[in-house]
């Protein structure tokens, strides 16, 4: 009989990533359900089971509010990353803000907000990402004031609508699984 194959603390903070960019511009939109769908058939998040850990995200930020964010972020100061690790996190915010063709200024705050709480280099992040530029790899220009006011501006411009779980699981699975 073989152990069950625990989920990492990096695999969670994955999900739990394009979950927060999926709906840090307070939408949720199918091309972003479908890429967290695809990235799970691809092993993105290990053998987490999707359909719950969304469930329990959905529920997380329906009593938290703006405050899953806040949750988010330390999760991000906490788990400790390679290099790679982060590089594939910004890769999977990046493909998450562009799933539904629309990039908002919302998501472009929320994505240099994370740039802060990571690690790697300027040099990996452009030579990676070379469409993103230097304005947004220079993490010396994001200071902490600039930060604590980036994401305080933010917060006070969002309010969190209540999500339900059919905005990111067909119904008609759960029923046909019964």
């Amino acid at each position: 009989m073989t152990k069950p194959i625990i989920p990492t603390d990096y695999q969670r903070l994955h999900l739990k990533t394009v979950f927060a960019f999926m709906i840090c511009d307070t939408h949720i939109s199918q091309d972003e359900v479908s890429l967290i769908r695809q990235k799970a058939k691809d092993k993105v998040f290990g053998d987490l089971k999707i359909e719950d850990e969304l469930a329990e995200l959905i529920d997380h930020v329906n009593r938290r509010g703006i405050d899953f964010f806040d949750d988010y972020f330390k999760k991000v100061q906490r788990v400790e990353m390679t290099d790679e690790e982060e590089l594939n996190l910004l890769q999977s915010a990046i493909q998450t803000i562009k799933a539904d063709d629309k990039i908002t200024q919302e998501e472009i705050n929320f994505l240099k907000i994370l740039r802060v709480l990571l690690q790697v280099s300027n040099e990996s992040i452009v030579t990676r990402f070379p469409e993103v530029g230097p304005q947004f790899v220079d993490k010396d220009r994001f200071t902490d004031i600039y930060f604590k006011e980036l994401y305080a501006n933010y917060a006070k411009l969002k309010t969190m609508p209540i999500f339900d779980i059919s905005d990111v699981q067909d119904i008609t699975e759960t029923i046909d699984r019964k």
